[in-house]
C-alpha cells in the first residue's frame, strides 16, 4: 500500500505537467491575478480624495465672510480636494445634497462677520452627506483645519485664529454605521456571483457535456438561446438578490425612507444589474468550451468589476485611468443608485442616469452575446 518508486511518481508528474502545457492560456490568469489585485486594490482603497463637490451658502457680506470664501477657494485650488459651487440659500443647498449633487454644504450664517469683529466665537456650519462617512469625515476635518490658524500664504484673507471660528458639523442623515454603507456593495457582489455561476461556469459546463447539442437540431436562433438562458439566470438572480437584500437590510438595520417607491426602484436596479452582468458573462463565454476558463477568470473579473465600483471606498479617490475603468461596468452605477435609494430615499430622477447607464450596458451586451454566441461544439 505504501510502496514508493520515484521513477513512477516522476512519470505521473510529467504526464500531469503535459496537461498544463496543452492549456497554456490558463497559466496567464494565474500570473495576472495577483498583479491585477495589487494594482486595482492599491489604487482603489485608501487613496487621497479629490474633486469632492461642495456647495457654499453665504448669508453674510462682511469682511470675515469674504475671508472664509477665499480660504476655501485656496484649499480647493491648492489641493484640488473640493469642487466648489455656490447656492442661494441653505434649503436649496441641502435639498441638492440629498439628491446626491454635493458631498457637503458650507454655510456662512447672518451676523458671522459681526461676531468675528467683536472677538466672539463665530459659527460656520458644515452639513455633510454622512452616508459616505469617509468623504464626510475628510471634508469636516479639512474645513476645521483650514480655520485653526492664519498661517496661510494668501495675504488677502484674515488671520483666523482659534477659537474665533467654530466649525459645526451636521450629519444630514443622522447616525449611519459603516455596515449600512456596505449594503449596496454586498447586493452587487451577490449578483456578480450569480452571473458568474449561471452565465459563466454552468454555461460552459453544459456546453462541454454536450447539453447544448439538443439546441442545434431546432430552429432556435442565437438570440433565442441568449434570451432564454438570460431569463433563467435572471430568475435565479432575483431570488438570490432578493434574499440578500432583505437579509442585509435586517442585519444592518436600515430603514426604508422612501417607502414603496424606494422598494420598487431598488427591485428595478437589481434586475438591471443582473441582466447586464449575466449578458456580460454570456458575451465573454460565448465561444468558450474549456470548463476551466470561467473558473480561472473568476478572480480577475471580480477585482475588475467590483472593487473599482465604489462599494468599499469613494470613487473620488481614484486616478483617472481607474475612474475610466469603473465607468465601463454597471457595478459602479448600481452601487451608486442603491446607496442613494436605500440610505437616502431619493426619487426616480436622481437614479435615472444610473438606470440609463445600466440599461445601455445590458443592451450592448445583448447585441454582442447574440452575435458571438456559439451554436456549434
Amino acid at each position: 500500500m505504501f510502496e514508493f518508486n520515484f521513477k513512477r511518481a516522476l512519470a505521473v508528474a510529467e504526464r500531469d505537467l503535459r496537461r498544463f502545457r496543452r492549456n497554456t492560456k490558463l497559466l496567464i490568469p494565474m500570473v495576472m491575478m495577483p498583479i491585477i489585485y495589487l494594482v486595482i486594490l492599491g489604487k482603489s482603497m485608501g487613496g487621497d480624495l479629490h474633486d469632492l463637490p461642495v456647495a457654499i451658502v453665504v448669508q453674510d457680506r462682511g469682511e470675515a465672510s469674504v475671508a472664509v470664501q477665499s480660504r476655501l477657494q485656496t484649499l480647493a485650488q491648492s489641493r484640488q480636494l473640493f469642487r466648489l459651487a455656490s447656492e442661494p440659500d441653505p434649503a436649496t443647498a441641502v435639498r441638492a445634497l440629498r439628491q446626491g449633487l454635493y458631498k457637503a454644504v458650507v454655510i456662512v450664517p447672518p451676523g458671522f462677520s459681526e461676531s468675528y469683529a467683536r472677538g466672539e466665537p463665530a459659527s460656520l456650519g458644515v452639513v455633510v452627506d454622512n452616508t459616505d462617512n469617509t468623504a464626510a469625515g475628510v471634508i469636516a476635518a479639512e474645513v476645521q483645519r483650514a480655520f485653526l490658524g492664519g498661517s496661510g500664504d494668501d495675504t488677502q484673507t484674515l488671520a483666523i485664529r482659534p477659537p474665533t471660528i467654530n466649525v459645526e458639523r451636521v450629519d444630514v442623515y443622522g447616525h449611519k454605521e459603516f455596515m449600512q454603507y456596505l449594503v449596496p456593495g454586498v447586493i452587487a457582489l451577490a449578483l456578480f456571483f450569480v452571473a458568474m455561476l449561471a452565465g459563466g461556469i454552468i454555461l460552459v459546463d453544459d456546453r462541454a457535456r454536450g447539453i447544448h447539442e439538443g439546441y442545434f437540431v431546432t430552429p432556435l436562433s442565437a438570440l433565442d438561446l441568449v434570451l432564454g438562458l438570460s431569463m433563467s439566470a435572471i430568475t435565479l438572480s432575483a431570488l438570490i438578490g432578493g434574499t440578500v437584500l432583505v437579509s442585509a437590510i435586517l442585519i444592518a438595520r436600515l430603514s426604508i425612507i422612501g417607502g414603496i417607491e424606494t422598494i420598487a426602484l431598488t427591485a428595478a436596479c437589481v434586475l438591471l444589474l443582473s441582466l447586464g452582468l449575466i449578458l456580460f458573462m454570456f458575451t465573454l463565454m460565448a465561444r468558450v468550451s474549456n470548463p476551466l476558463t470561467p473558473r480561472a477568470l473568476f478572480g480577475i473579473l471580480n477585482v475588475l468589476t467590483f472593487f473599482p465600483s465604489g462599494a468599499l471606498y469613494p470613487t473620488e479617490s481614484y486616478p483617472t485611468w481607474l475612474t475610466t475603468l469603473s465607468m465601463l461596468f454597471p457595478m459602479r452605477y448600481a452601487v451608486h443608485a442603491l446607496r442613494n435609494l436605500l440610505l437616502k430615499g431619493v426619487g426616480f430622477q436622481s437614479v435615472l442616469p444610473d438606470f440609463l447607464a445600466m440599461a445601455g450596458f445590458a443592451l450592448l451586451m445583448l447585441v454582442l452575446a447574440s452575435t458571438l454566441f456559439k451554436r456549434t461544439l
